[in-house]
């Protein structure tokens, strides 16, 4: 009544809502309404569920990642209403980060095998110590397409990673021309061995600026991700536990995990739809 009555002077809805300490939902409920899907349990089950899976992962990525199971289409409004009832945020993004990832964020690729991007990143075992993960990924489809997980941490591991990669894309060994690799300038990737490897396969080769991570964002991006979602979800004893698990979220990462910047397919599914057939 009172906000029918300062809309009636000329305020507008909002503000008479704000005056009278209401909320557009009060506002507009009429009494014999149905209850919201918003309120329906088993949408709530579901978002808990998958959130403490996944407890890095926002409100767009849960709704793609659910709406992904037969007989099941959640939206995101559904799962920030369940993030608001249980008193969760998801992970926020500060206007400083967003200002800083624009202006580092490397030219995009505009098609497949056109640029790959390869570095290491370290896991800590109890028992075994530090091991080292050397992954490669298309950067256009976002394909994690070869790792070596290993206790060891040299050009072998950079050439048997790089050999895989060139295997699962290009199975009669043909890469096209204009494929570039990009990595930092650690010893492995500019050994003799490496870059005489490279040059077999016709792989032209881009180091990154020295404390230029911004210039290998894809593979760094990548790499933040698989200790968010995966890594840190764990303590890892031995080598072997964590060698398990890591190659179970490689196929997650490839086959289930939908992206945003890929219209929320995976990377398998848009590799698919760029025409891929490697």
């Amino acid at each position: 009544m009172a906000v029918s009555m300062m809309m009636s002077r000329g305020l507008s809805l909002g503000k008479a809502l704000k005056y009278a300490g209401s909320s557009s939902g009060n506002y507009y409920y009429k009494p014999g309404m149905k209850a919201s899907k918003l309120d329906d349990p088993s949408v709530l089950e579901h978002v808990r569920e998958l959130a403490l899976q996944r407890p890095l992962y926002g409100s767009r990525r849960i709704a793609a990642m659910l709406s992904r199971r037969p007989g099941r289409r959640i939206n995101r409004k559904q799962v920030q209403h369940v993030f608001r009832l249980v008193g969760w945020t998801g992970p926020q993004t500060t206007r400083k980060e967003l200002i800083r990832s624009t202006r580092k964020r490397p030219p995009r690729p505009t098609d497949i095998n056109q640029q790959w991007q390869t570095d290491i990143t370290c896991v800590w075992c109890e028992v075994d110590g530090w091991c080292y993960l050397f992954s490669i990924l298309d950067c256009y489809t976002r394909e994690w397409l070869a790792y070596t997980f290993s206790t060891q941490c040299g050009t072998d591991e950079a050439i048997r990673t790089l050999e895989m990669a060139v295997l699962e894309r290009f199975p009669d060994g043909a890469v096209p021309e204009g494929l570039v690799t990009r990595s930092d300038g650690g010893s492995q990737y500019t050994s003799d061995r490496f870059i005489s490897t490279l040059k077999v396969y016709g792989i032209k080769q881009e180091i990154t600026g020295k404390n230029r991570p911004d210039q290998n964002a894809y593979i760094g991006a990548f790499h933040r991700s698989l200790k968010e979602d995966c890594i840190w979800q764990h303590d890892f004893q031995t080598f072997h536990e964590a060698d398990a698990v890591i190659g179970q979220f490689f196929y997650e990462y490839n086959w289930d995990r939908p992206h945003s910047s890929l219209k929320y397919m995976t990377p398998k599914e848009f590799y698919a739809a760029c025409g891929g057939t490697g």
